[in-house]
């Protein structure tokens, strides 16, 4: 079951990524999913959490809201701006958050 939810949380998040590529709808979908998945992944590992985890989780909320916000408030792009900032930070931290996850596997 963990498993299953890594992979559907890669796959929403490779597809959230792709906005040029898949478009501005398919982002929403995606970012929707991956927004309720990492709430699972999150409650489902969260005997194991550290303040970094809680950064991911935070800094995913905020992406979310700051995305719907610069859809509602289009004549404000400063919005947007804060969302793409905050979402490559997202990006490099769940980088880091996955490697040390697979480090943690191979050395078990």
């Amino acid at each position: 079951m963990r498993r299953v939810l890594n992979y559907l949380l890669a796959i929403s998040f490779v597809l959230t990524i792709m906005v040029p590529i898949t478009g501005v709808k398919v982002h929403k979908l995606c970012s929707t999913l991956f927004l309720v998945l990492t709430m699972i992944h999150f409650f489902t590992y969260r005997n194991r959490l550290n303040y970094m985890y809680y950064l991911i989780i935070t800094l995913t909320i905020v992406s979310f809201v700051l995305g719907i916000l610069g859809l509602i408030m289009v004549e404000h792009p400063i919005i947007l701006t804060f969302h793409r900032t905050v979402s490559i930070v997202l990006i490099i931290l769940l980088a880091i958050h996955i490697y040390k996850f697979h480090r943690r596997l191979a050395v078990a």
